[in-house]
């Protein structure tokens, strides 16, 4: 869902994708119908491979679920991990159950641990086939994504005692390899809009952390699911953009730029002023309006909001700090990155974040778009997609996921789980774009 509501803001680049039939070991017709063990693959039973899968999305309930057909390739694909002897670790790099795909009119819970344990329970078959995985010898690692960043350990291994947890206060990293030389993380610490947020609304909450992504994610569900309906809903113009050399003002200009794109693109029936933020989670106990979250010029010529994530791109800096972030961007680079669909950002970011620490590898999720690139300082970045619903926008480029395999050097491979059960190798260049945050 979040592919087709952000396409609205996205000017497609070209899109190079080279995928070659890899036989699998055996062909699954119908996973539901004809379920199997058999292995993915029969090479080798020297436990040397990492398989990182990413963003499943799970959600709360079918109807606003941003993956319930994919679910019963995603239920075998997991049991085949289990069987194919040359895995070691199965790592879901952040995302796997969804808090931000929600309209606004859903009676959001007080309690987000409450709340996760609704989406376990809406998604037992796949949280079962993750158990099973204890018995095979293949480790399983969950990484915090922006979708579940309040997802606490002890919630998970409720239900999955075996897990290993990477993460606290919105996000983590998993070192990994033979030599310590894999990095894994979800990637939204280099996101302006979706990194964890402890800087800013501290005069509304007692626990700061929600971005404003968030909030663009309730806002285009309600849309989407309301039919997407065309509304004038008066949204204030943009002001002149000020001279680039007033970093602070063009800073502010180009949120501002990014809001007045969604707000005229997602024109749910809810008005501009209506209270239709109920938030009774993340230490909110308020009710807020699009016209409390949209930057504005006020009269001594400075662009802010009225309420929400005031002068927001001051922030930045210690945004980045408190994610534990080695090498700032500017605000302008990364909020323009998000507003330009810039892809080669969030690839760049991690290759520059790693430089220096004895890193080969370092796989991401997040944006759902798979992709590779070895840069010059001998880092291999590589995002491994997503296993949301095939849509329009991704093209049916859904269920792909990443092998790292460890060793003296480290390689890597990008597949996509078909319909039939085989795999297909894909060789993705950095063309594709990135639209989804």
């Amino acid at each position: 869902m979040k592919k087709a509501l952000a396409a609205l803001l996205t000017c497609f680049m070209a899109t190079t994708i080279l995928a070659t039939s890899v036989s699998a070991a055996t062909d699954v017709m119908d996973p539901v119908q004809n379920p199997t063990t058999n292995p993915l693959w029969d090479v080798g039973t020297t436990r040397n491979k990492i398989v990182v899968i990413s963003d499943l999305h799970l959600g709360v309930n079918d109807r606003i679920s941003e993956n319930k057909k994919n679910i019963p390739f995603l239920i075998d694909f997991i049991n085949r991990v289990g069987q194919t002897k040359s895995i070691r670790e199965l790592v879901i790099a952040g995302d796997f159950l969804d808090e931000w795909i929600l309209p606004l009119n859903y009676p959001v819970s007080t309690d987000s641990q409450e709340y996760y344990k609704q989406c376990i329970a809406n998604n037992k078959g796949v949280i079962d086939a993750l158990k099973g995985l204890s018995n095979t010898g293949v480790k399983l690692v969950y990484v915090l994504g922006n979708h579940d960043m309040t997802l606490l350990e002890d919630t998970l291994k409720q239900v999955m005692p075996n897990i290993t947890f990477v993460g606290k206060d919105g996000m983590g990293v998993y070192i990994t390899g033979d030599n310590n030389e894999i990095a894994i993380e979800h990637g939204h610490r280099y996101d302006v809009f979706s990194a964890p947020d402890t800087v800013d609304n501290k005069s509304l909450t007692s626990n700061p952390l929600l971005p404003p992504g968030y909030f663009y994610a309730r806002l285009g569900t309600s849309w989407f699911l309301q039919g997407m309906p065309i509304i004038n809903k008066m949204i204030p113009e943009l002001p002149l953009a000020p001279s680039k050399t007033n970093v602070d003002q063009y800073g502010a200009y180009i949120y501002n730029s990014f809001w007045y794109s969604s707000m005229n693109s997602f024109t749910n029936i809810e008005r501009f002023d209506d209270k239709v933020f109920n938030l009774k989670n993340y230490g909110f106990d308020t009710k807020l309006s699009e016209a409390d979250l949209y930057p504005v010029l006020q009269s001594d010529g400075t662009i802010t909001t009225p309420a929400l994530f005031k002068d927001f791109q001051r922030s930045w800096e210690q945004i980045q700090t408190n994610n534990g972030v080695r090498v700032h961007s500017s605000f302008i680079d990364a909020a323009s990155a998000l507003l330009n669909s810039d892809i080669s950002y969030f690839a760049k970011q991690e290759s520059i974040q790693y430089d220096g620490q004895g890193i080969q590898t370092v796989v991401f999720g997040h944006t759902h778009v798979p992709m590779a690139q070895t840069f010059s300082n001998g880092i291999s970045v590589v995002n491994d997609g997503s296993w949301v619903d095939p849509s329009a926008v991704n093209r049916d480029l859904t269920r792909t996921f990443a092998v790292i395999t460890t060793g003296k050097t480290d390689s890597y491979d990008l597949y996509q789980y078909k319909d039939d059960g085989t795999l297909s190798s894909l060789t993705v260049q950095l063309t594709l774009p990135a639209v989804n945050y």
